[in-house]
């Protein structure tokens, strides 16, 4: 395989005024009068989009965890939102292919915490990333790491007390994959927090339970 250049600056950002939307992560995110239904607030009473939909789920075709001691391709986890390893990222990339026909609902990357690391308590902000250069996961490093456009995803808080499946809006960017060939270069997801320990998302099997490791997950009709 040709080697890759260096690509020195990692996250372009967007210059925006506006608040990036969040997905919610409890009922009380919701107010009284709707229910968290796959990140979404649904009214009560109606019927969440997701519910009528073909549920689609791919694993990564390549996946590297950058940013810190123990980054590359054989992490067994990543670490995102950690105080002094802010710049953590998880690069992910996926092969989907819809036809041009499908109506696109919804799309998420789904992450499993690793639930035998410990955390403290302070909540971490994710949110995906398109990326903007080749990558391969033998040669990306915390010095040789693809541009990333950061340009307000919706973000997706994770708490100790939350769920330990977490979703990350990637609609637009699946959107934009179909839209533009060749222009597929993966996700990176990113972390906003001041947590000492960060949270810990599962890469590989750890012990016996069940793993099923990053995912793109897509509701199409």
């Amino acid at each position: 395989m040709p080697r890759l250049p260096v690509l020195g600056l990692f996250v372009v950002h967007a210059v925006a005024c506006a608040v990036p939307p969040r997905m919610c992560a409890f009922e009380s995110d919701c107010g009284g009068r709707a229910s968290c239904v796959a990140g979404r607030c649904v009214a009560h009473g109606a019927t969440a989009a997701v519910d009528t939909a073909r549920r689609l789920l791919f694993s990564p075709v390549d996946v590297v965890y950058v940013g810190s001691g123990e980054d590359g391709r054989d992490a067994v986890v990543a670490t995102l939102g950690r105080k002094r390893s802010a710049s953590a990222a998880l690069l992910l990339r996926f092969s989907a292919p819809l036809p041009p026909e499908a109506n696109l609902l919804e799309a998420y990357v789904l992450l499993e915490r690793a639930s035998d690391i410990d955390a403290d308590p302070t909540p971490v902000a994710l949110r995906a990333g398109r990326v903007l250069d080749p990558w391969d996961s033998g040669t990306v490093s915390a010095s040789r790491r693809p541009r990333v456009d950061d340009s307000g995803a919706p973000m997706t808080r994770v708490f100790l007390s939350g769920p330990s499946l977490v979703r990350l809006d990637v609609r637009e960017l699946v959107q934009r994959w179909r839209r533009r060939s060749g222009d597929d270069f993966g996700v990176a997801v990113l972390a906003e927090g001041e947590s000492a320990t960060g949270v810990a998302f599962a890469l590989a099997p750890v012990g016996g339970t069940a793993f099923a490791g990053p995912r793109l997950e897509l509701y199409v009709k």
